[in-house]
């Protein structure tokens, strides 16, 4: 007697009345005893073999496979499609290289809704500033700067900021903020010519300041950044408040942990015993989205480690500082720009454990 493998009639896809139909059990492996239809093509359907039942079983077996599915052709660009691309590539490229330092010539206009006046003075005292020198750093193209000048009446203002174009706005900005009875000889103050000759955007510093406004401020092109720490040594004090609002991302941003740390070096050095350091310290999360302006940024993003939650203990064990004030955060017309400001004090004499940086 022959032996039968189990299942040997499974799969038979053409059957009639008189033959074993597929499948099959254990106590009846050959399907004896299953009652078959009068009609094979019911009893296909009837066990699912018919070929759109199986074509359905394919097809949900596809969409729960976890294999993606292939992705459809692009479709072919057009000239005019093409050269759309091109051209968003380009100004996206260029306002890219233009503004990798934050010089945003707009700034204020973001910042500001039309005729209002820069919340941050309004957590300044104006005893911090009045007949002191002081220091803005990035100043921009010289709004807050200018009202520092005007309404606080320090000695002498100085604005500071790596871009040319803004240098040259900020100073053709002072004689908007002179009062009616303020003399103007072309695009500057009349008493200008007086104190530094020939004015032009050309022009460094001016010789000498007085307390009166317009004739205490003035603006120049500089990178704050030193290229090294050696060069720290030869900073002399110099102001009494130096301010340093929202840059410290674009510092962090261009010159990594080590330029970061030498801007605040030469910050304390340069100011002088009992004077002040005002930041205004942009979040961290912030700095992923300016990081993919180019690949320099990207870098040094990836490699920070001194985060700006680091910066007070850093400044007041390590630096020097005294103490930090929190003003809290200001108000701005985006909610981007409204931002803790911090002032750090420096002590009138250095801390024995910290860096003896701008003492004589």
């Amino acid at each position: 007697m022959f032996a039968h493998r189990r299942g040997s009639f499974r799969g038979r896809k053409r059957f009639h009345r008189d033959t074993f139909a597929p499948g099959g059990s254990k106590t009846d492996p050959l399907n004896i005893e299953i009652e078959l239809s009068e009609n094979p093509e019911q009893e296909k359907e009837r066990l699912g073999l018919l070929p759109e039942q199986q074509e359905r079983v394919k097809r949900k077996r596809l969409e729960k496979s976890p294999v993606k599915k292939l992705q459809k052709p692009r479709h072919h660009l057009s000239k005019e499609e093409k050269d759309a691309v091109e051209l968003r590539k380009n100004k996206t490229d260029y306002f890219n290289r233009k503004y990798r330092y934050g010089n945003f010539d707009r700034y204020y206009g973001v910042r500001l809704n039309p005729g209002e006046s820069d919340q941050r003075l309004a957590v300044f005292q104006k005893s911090w500033f009045e007949r002191k020198a002081i220091l803005d750093i990035g100043c921009n193209v010289g709004f807050l700067t200018l009202s520092i000048a005007k309404d606080f009446m320090p000695r002498r203002i100085l604005g500071i900021d790596i871009d040319e174009h803004l240098i040259g706005v900020a100073r053709k900005n002072i004689r908007h903020y002179c009062d009616h009875e303020t003399n103007v000889a072309g695009k500057f103050p009349a008493s200008f010519g007086t104190q530094l000759g020939p004015i032009s955007q050309q022009t460094e510093a001016p010789r000498s300041f007085s307390t009166k406004f317009p004739d205490n401020i003035w603006f120049k092109k500089e990178n704050y950044v030193l290229e090294s720490d050696e060069l720290l040594d030869m900073i002399q004090p110099e102001f009494d408040v130096i301010l340093a609002l929202s840059i410290t991302k674009w510092i962090h941003l261009n010159w990594g942990d080590d330029g970061m740390r030498r801007f605040l070096k030469r910050a304390y050095a340069q100011l002088h015993p009992g004077g002040r350091l005002i930041i205004e310290p942009q979040s961290f999360e912030t700095y992923r989205k300016r990081a993919k302006m180019n690949e320099e940024l990207k870098a040094n993003y990836s490699k920070i480690e001194f985060k700006p939650e680091d910066f007070e203990m850093w400044l007041i064990e390590t630096v020097g500082f005294e103490s930090v004030e929190k003003m809290g955060v200001t108000g701005a017309k985006s909610k981007g720009f409204e931002r803790p400001i911090d002032v750090y004090l420096k002590p009138l004499r250095p801390k024995t454990d910290a860096i003896p940086l701008g003492y004589k």
